[in-house]
């Protein structure tokens, strides 16, 4: 269903969780950057990235899953832009993941 690229998932999967997306985030902050030795990565970071990623991935296999079910009932363009979704989801994710790498956190 992706475009260009091979991606095997398996969409068997239990959220395990509940969480609300209707929170809104304040970007408006300010912050210095210091170019000196950088700091060692908080745990609660480093944390916060994998569960980031690992709640992408979940969410990027039930999107997979409903682009199959739409393309199936006929809304193939409606299909095509959920695969492209998905897909962006998939190169984010592997941005994540290097991230999480560089910070000392094996993915």
């Amino acid at each position: 269903m992706h475009k260009d690229h091979d991606h095997d998932h398996s969409h068997d999967h239990d959220h395990g969780h509940s969480h609300d997306h209707s929170h809104s985030h304040d970007h408006g902050h300010s912050h210095s950057h210091s170019h000196g030795d950088a700091p060692a990565a908080s745990q609660k970071d480093l944390a916060l990235l994998k569960y980031m990623l690992e709640h992408n991935k979940q969410h990027a296999l039930e999107l997979s899953d409903t682009g199959a079910r739409l393309s199936d009932a006929g809304f193939t363009d409606a299909a095509n832009l959920i695969s492209d979704a998905v897909h962006y989801f998939d190169h984010a994710n592997e941005k994540l993941e290097k991230a999480i790498g560089l910070i000392g956190g094996n993915t």
